[in-house]
């Protein structure tokens, strides 16, 4: 069971072992996004979030890195990759070969952040007028 802050049940199991290694020969132990290696390093992500209306489906999850799985938040699989320039599952065809370093995905997010500030300054600009 997957506990909340309050300790009250979520109804949702946490990943098992035999769930992570099944995911690890799919990814060749790899991040889905970086590329990064290690089995102990990777986390369960879901590729749709749950909050989205994804499953809890073995086919709905992948492994990611920390840093990737917190970057990733509660966007689909789909909006990440669009976000961050990366291929599509299919013409991938699987995690990177090439670990990418994390300061690409870092570039791209200030970019992004500094795009959508612009925004709402020209947004608020104007509504006044």
């Amino acid at each position: 069971m997957v506990f909340d802050w309050f300790g009250t049940s979520r109804g949702r199991a946490r990943p098992g072992k035999a769930e992570k290694e099944a995911l690890g020969a799919k990814q060749k132990e790899r991040c889905s996004y970086c590329g990064k290696r290690g089995l102990a390093y990777l986390e369960v992500d879901h590729k749709n979030p749950v909050a989205k209306g994804g499953s809890d489906g073995l086919a709905n999850k992948q492994l990611l890195c920390g840093p990737c799985n917190k970057r990733k938040g509660a966007m689909t699989d789909g909006e990440f990759r669009r976000r961050y320039k990366l291929p599509g599952v299919r013409s991938a065809g699987g995690p990177p070969t090439r670990t990418i370093p994390q300061s690409y995905f870092e570039e791209i997010s200030k970019s992004v952040g500094k795009r959508k500030a612009t925004a709402r300054k020209k947004a608020a600009d104007d509504w006044w007028w």
